[in-house]
């Protein structure tokens, strides 16, 4: 178990990553993946509208670095952080991976489609997934509201 402290940086340096991609034009959203010590081993931004390509989500960007780095499409031992929670696809991509720890900040979208939250997707899941949020949900939910405005 990461210490509070430490949970809290992880979800602000999610929140760089999503500065990174409010400056591109993409929506404000970033992930960083950390191994058991708490140390940063892939991070990424969203790129959906400068990549086109509606799958360049923060998170499923993050698996395939992180994938890429140890050679392998399962990551179990890898603990995901999100800037807010994740879509259905991105969490169905984390269970996929074998990741079973997940923070966020920012709690899910309403108008959100599908209409599919993490607990939704967690519990059609086989392999138990410990979520944890929101974690500076306000400050995260001002930055995506910011960053809305300027797409």
């Amino acid at each position: 178990m990461l210490p509070q402290e430490r949970i809290e940086e992880l979800v602000r340096a999610c929140q760089t990553e999503a500065a990174q991609s409010i400056e591109s034009g993409d929506p404000p959203f970033g992930c960083v993946i950390v191994d058991t010590r708490g140390k940063i081993v892939a991070r990424a931004h969203n790129t959906t509208i400068s990549d086109c390509d509606i799958t360049a989500h923060a998170e499923i960007k993050a698996l395939r670095e992180l994938g890429q780095k140890v050679g392998n499409r399962k990551l179990p031992g890898y603990i995901l952080f999100g800037n807010a929670a994740s879509c259905a696809m991105c969490m169905t991509a984390a269970v996929k991976a074998g990741v079973v720890e997940y923070y966020y900040g920012a709690p899910s979208e309403p108008d959100m489609d599908p209409a599919l939250t993490m607990a939704d997707v967690a519990a059609s899941s086989k392999l138990p997934i410990k979520i944890t949020g929101p974690i500076l949900a306000d400050e995260c939910i001002a930055q995506i509201i910011q960053g809305r405005k300027s797409l």
